[in-house]
């Protein structure tokens, strides 16, 4: 049994040992009860949890397989060799039921064990490897199948948990009918793993294995089933094809080798590209090697090395190597050791096409290590093999921008086309040395340093530090958008457009706020500085621990120099802050609302990562947000996103506000203005009014012009809509709707907005109108406003900390004096403002 250490993986199989399969949702929800986290951590651990004694069922069912396999029976036929060496062909009778000793701890006395990978043991019990072939095996004591003979049928079984082996005396139980129970579980015209097969078999049928009976093998080969390795599939079915298929749909997906370009379109693919399908696969078998050798001090690499040296030396092709190093990583979670052992492996013993490759592997394991300084060595063993072949000579521009030195990383750039529009090659540009042609290479260095000008800064930059500020920040995006970190990148794209689709994620990838985000609320800037520090000059390794320091933060415009700068007021500290910001400085106004992350350049300071624009009602969230110490990326980004999300407009409840209207024909009209005006207050004529305190809540209309009479029915909230029919079906119960519109007030706000009505020129409307929108200012001052954080304009304008938001909400309102319309002037004088 796996021993995991993982609380939730062990709380998680303490339920499914206790109720049986459960869904991802329902696990979430009983671990969430149980006050082991929130709910959507929660669904995240489950949903990647890699357990050996949990399987996974059609329908996102999750089932624990000792308690699956408790009191059942699972039979194999020995043969000689099995009995002498104590390992058992576990594929296909036993392997549904040795998955969960996989992994064991190599003293057990029952765990699976695999020919690639454990050739010592196999050679010491005397077993050839060859022909045992890549199926997994069951290794059990050699005692237990003392007395045994060839043909002899052997049980396996768990009892409290553990695996038990004994021999099957007298005749098995008769078989089940497979072909009846298989037809429900076996996809028509796909493979499927046997494993998971046979779970759901035992999960649908309580009884089935109850007893011995024949190996499922020789049960399976009388059915219309064929089973490949670990798979089974309707007879007849091309297993080899289906195999092809599935790795090379996913290794192009995963590492764009189908050709698709940035928009999806097709690229002409390279005449010399080799189908990269088996390069990689023998590269994760070796990686996998290098992961064993890394926890036993074993050689296993060596087994792998043997039998696949012919894939292997497709390593030499580029798009192969950075795909299998990729898929190592992000798809087997291999650790830096075992990508270095298995580099070395593939260096030292594997074929000499790939020893290009093996040293950047090797190079790559070290970076991912935290090493940047090896890694670089091993790039440039790369490279003096093939001077040209490009992750290696990639890797090499970006750490010679980390150092500084921009003469080396454009004349590599120069050796590779495929970067000559990178815009790191404009950048570096920027900063190639001024040349000092006075000194003498052996002469004291411009610079004060009292250094020789040949070791000093003799073709390296010499710009000072507030202008390399912006370099600096372009090494970190660089390291950001390593193989490493692209779910980080995507996840908070997808959280800045809402949406999965490839363009748009691709599109988001670009928008500064994305990288600074992933760079400082994701850590990224941390791994940065841990793995590239050591490159870096020192002046700009001490300016990114600054930065590093330095959060994002809200913030007041307090004043615009246009083209120039910007004067900002930190709303967290009270702190005022004068950056340099050309761009920005065109965008922003006085009283606005940014979040931004300012830092220091040296001599002063500027924005990086983008200027966010918020709104006067997202102040206190945001301020919140990025005051703690462990802010949620993604919650930060949809926050700081919401503002492309489409308009939603809510009444004072909070509701959606949607246009609801309906034509009403009534029953009864005896006594209906009388039965209405009892219910909703004195008519205006044929007209009423349902208010609540000053409130409106919806208007009733009646026609009598027309038989039967109609009352039209009005509101802003589809549940006001509902209460108020149900009230008009209280006063008239036969009525009946004639018709019923709803529009969401968004979709209105989002069309051409009507002309302004014109003033009335009768003054007798004009004055009623007058006094109407003076009581509505009046009520008004004592309400409780959303963009006041509830609080009432009267107390805003009487509160310290709220004044500003008070005379900021005044200044967003129509500033025209006309009749019918709010008066800010009038407003501003009843506050005292």
């Amino acid at each position: 049994m796996t021993d995991q250490a993982d609380p939730i993986a062990d709380a998680v199989l303490d339920l499914l040992r206790a109720s049986g399969p459960l869904t991802v949702d329902e696990l979430a929800g009983l671990l969430e009860e149980e006050g082991l986290g929130d709910w959507d951590e929660l669904w995240d651990d489950i949903y990647n949890l890699d357990h050996a004694a949990v399987g996974y069922l059609p329908g996102e069912r999750y089932v624990a397989i000792d308690s699956l396999f408790a009191g059942r029976v699972l039979t194999h036929r020995l043969s000689e060799s099995e009995i002498a060496s104590g390992i058992l062909a576990a594929n296909p009778d036993l392997t549904s039921m040795t998955l969960i000793l996989d992994g064991g701890p190599a003293d057990s006395d029952f765990r699976t064990v695999i020919a690639p990978f454990d050739r010592t043991l196999f050679a010491a019990r005397g077993v050839d490897v060859d022909l045992f072939g890549d199926q997994e095996g069951l290794l059990v004591p050699v005692e237990a199948l003392s007395g045994c003979q060839p043909g002899d049928l052997v049980a396996l079984t768990i009892v409290d948990g553990a695996p038990r082996l004994q021999s099957v005396d007298g005749d098995p139980a008769p078989p089940p009918d497979l072909d009846a129970l298989l037809a429900a579980v076996v996809p028509d015209g796909r493979m499927d793993q046997l494993g998971s097969v046979i779970w759901q078999l035992l999960s649908a049928h309580p009884t089935l294995f109850r007893s011995p009976t024949l190996p499922l093998g020789e049960l399976l080969a009388t059915t219309g089933y064929d089973v490949d390795g670990d798979y089974i599939a309707v007879a007849g079915f091309d297993f080899a094809a289906a195999r092809r298929q599935t790795s090379e749909g996913l290794l192009a997906r995963a590492f764009g080798l189908d050709g698709s370009g940035e928009d999806g379109d097709r690229i002409d693919g390279d005449a010399n590209t080799t189908d990269p399908s088996p390069g990689v696969s023998a590269f994760l078998d070796l990686a996998r090697a290098g992961e064993r050798d890394a926890t036993s001090g074993g050689d296993y690499a060596a087994g792998v090395l043997a039998d696949l040296a012919d894939s292997l030396a497709e390593l030499v092709d580029p798009a192969v190597a950075t795909s299998a190093v990729y898929d190592a990583i992000h798809d087997l979670g291999l650790s830096p050791e075992a990508l270095r052992r298995a580099g070395i492996a593939l260096r030292d013993r594997g074929p000499r096409r790939a020893a290009v490759a093996a040293h950047w592997i090797i190079g790559r394991a070290a970076e991912f290590g935290g090493d940047s300084v090896e890694a670089e060595r091993h790039y440039e063993r790369a490279t003096m093999i093939d001077p040209e072949w490009s992750p290696a000579l990639e890797d090499l521009i970006e750490l010679a921008s980390d150092r500084g030195d921009a003469v080396r990383a454009l004349a590599m750039i120069h050796r590779t086309d495929a970067m000559l529009d990178d815009p790191l090659h404009d950048l570096l540009h920027d900063f190639e040395p001024v040349e000092h042609p006075g000194l003498g290479r052996n002469g004291k260095c411009w610079c004060g340093s009292g250094r020789k000008y040949k070791v000093c800064h003799l073709g390296r930059t010499d710009f000072p530090l507030d202008r390399r500020a912006r370099w600096l920040y372009e090494k970190a995006v660089a390291f950001a958008f390593g193989m490493e970190w692209g779910a980080l990148l995507i996840g908070l794209a997808s959280s800045r457009t809402r949406s999965a689709e490839p363009a748009a994620l691709f599109e988001a990838m670009r928008d500064p706020l994305v990288v600074d985000v992933g760079l400082v609320e994701g850590g990224l800037l941390e791994q940065f500085l841990r793995r590239r520090g050591a490159l870096l000059p020192a002046d700009e390794l001490l300016l990114a621990q600054q930065w590093l320091a330095t959060p994002r933060s809200v913030y007041e415009v307090d004043e615009v120099r246009v083209g120039k700068g910007m004067t900002l007021r930190d709303l967290r500290t009270g702190d005022r802050v004068d950056v340099e910001e050309r761009l920005g400085s065109t965008q922003v106004k006085t009283g606005h609302l940014i979040v931004a992350r300012a830092v220091s350049t040296g001599i002063g300071m500027q924005i990086f990562g983008g200027i966010e624009p918020i709104t006067l009602a997202q102040r206190g969230r945001a301020i919140d947000l990025v005051g703690r110490e462990d802010t949620d990326p993604d919650e930060l980004m949809m926050l700081l996103s919401e503002r492309f999300e489409p308009v939603r407009v809510v009444t004072g409840e909070g509701t959606a506000m949607v246009a609801c209207s309906a034509t009403v024909e009534l029953a009864d009209t005896t006594l209906v203005r009388r039965k209405l005006s009892r219910r909703f207050g004195a008519a205006d004529g044929d007209s009423w009014t349902w208010l609540d305190g000053t409130r409106v809540l919806g208007t009733l209309s009646l026609d009598t012009t027309v038989e039967p009479w109609r009352l039209t029915v009005e509101t802003m909230s589809e549940e006001r809509f509902e209460e108020l029919l149900d009230r008009v079906q209280d006063v008239d119960p036969g009525m009946t709707v004639v018709d019923d519109t709803r529009t969401p007030a968004a979709d209105l706000v989002a069309g051409p907005r009507p002309a302004l009505p014109p003033a009335p020129d009768d003054p007798e409307t004009a004055a009623m109108l007058d006094e109407f929108v003076r009581g509505y200012e009046t009520r008004w001052l004592d309400d409780a406003i959303p963009a006041l954080d509830g609080v009432t304009p009267r107390q805003a304008a009487t509160d310290p900390t709220r004044r500003d938001d008070l005379i900021r909400l005044l200044a967003s309102f129509p500033q025209e004096e006309r009749p019918g319309a709010m008066s800010v002037r009038r407003l501003r004088e009843a506050l005292g403002l």
